[in-house]
């Protein structure tokens, strides 16, 4: 197999790995969260407000109680398409990549902010998390077994880097 012969085509094997790794973790999420019906307005709102009233972080639950939950149906179902689509689809297949990883790792910075006060949570499942999706982003892993490969073999210097 080419891909494996150096030690760089193996590194972009490794990241498209990790990259299909991550969209399929999201994948599952989404599937959970749908099972416990937690993309409705409602249900949504109280899941955050546990996050809001036990993190340790002033501004992130003023955010939260503030902005967030009021405006709980935007959100929700703003969530139920990003999870499934932008961090789960397209890391999967490795489109857009960059902007996959960096929605995803931002969404993984905002649950380490949301867990921060809940003592059953270990903070290193996001950081780890989060750091993963950045040298996906990065890396634009979706160029080796992705779709961005395509516009990567016609244009592989893009003035903004979406692939």
């Amino acid at each position: 197999m080419d891909l494996w012969r150096t030690r760089s085509s193996r590194t972009e094997l490794m990241m498209a790995g990790l990259r299909v790794m991550m969209g399929g973790i999201f994948l599952a999420v989404w599937v959970d969260n749908l099972r416990k019906d937690l993309y409705t307005p409602e249900r949504w709102a109280d899941f955050v407000q546990e996050y809001a009233d036990t993190t340790k972080v002033g501004f992130y639950a003023d955010l939260l109680n503030d902005y967030v939950i009021p405006n709980a149906g935007v959100f929700a179902y703003g969530q139920l398409v990003t999870e499934l689509v932008v961090m789960g689809l397209f890391l999967l297949v490795g489109l857009f990549t960059p902007i996959a990883g960096l929605v995803g790792a931002a969404f993984q910075f905002n649950l380490l902010l949301a867990t921060s006060g809940i003592p059953t949570e270990w903070p290193g499942t996001y950081l780890i998390m989060f750091l993963v999706l950045l040298a996906v982003a990065f890396s634009q892993a979706g160029r080796t077994l992705g779709v961005d490969a395509a516009p990567a073999a016609r244009t592989p210097r893009p003035k903004v880097p979406i692939y």
